[in-house]
C-alpha cells in the first residue's frame, strides 16, 4: 500500500467513526431503527478502515487485509454514499 491508500483508509476510518455517533445519539432519543442501521454500517466501514491500515502497519499482514487503490476508492465512494443518504429527510 502506498501513500494514497494510507491516506484514503484513514479517511474511510476517521469518517466512519465520526459518523456513528450522531445516529446512536438520535437512536436512543427515538429508538428509530432507520438510525441504528446507519450506525452499525458506519462501525462497518471503521472495521473496513482499521482493517486496511492494520494490512499497512503489519510487517507480513494475511491476504485478505492487503487493499489496493481502486478498493480502497470504493471503500470510500460507499462511506460517502452512506453518509450523504442520511441527510435526506424522511418521507411521510
Amino acid at each position: 500500500m502506498g501513500f494514497p491508500e494510507i491516506l484514503l483508509a484513514a479517511a474511510t476510518a476517521g469518517a466512519a467513526g465520526l459518523g456513528s455517533g450522531v445516529p446512536v445519539a438520535a437512536w436512543g432519543r427515538t429508538r428509530d431503527p432507520r438510525f441504528l442501521l446507519i450506525a452499525g454500517a458506519n462501525l462497518a466501514l471503521l472495521a473496513l478502515g482499521l482493517v486496511w491500515l492494520w494490512a499497512y502497519a503489519a510487517p507480513t499482514p494475511p491476504s485478505y487485509a492487503v487493499a489496493s487503490l481502486p478498493e480502497v476508492a470504493l471503500g470510500a465512494l460507499v462511506a460517502v454514499l452512506l453518509l450523504s443518504a442520511s441527510l435526506l429527510p424522511r418521507r411521510r
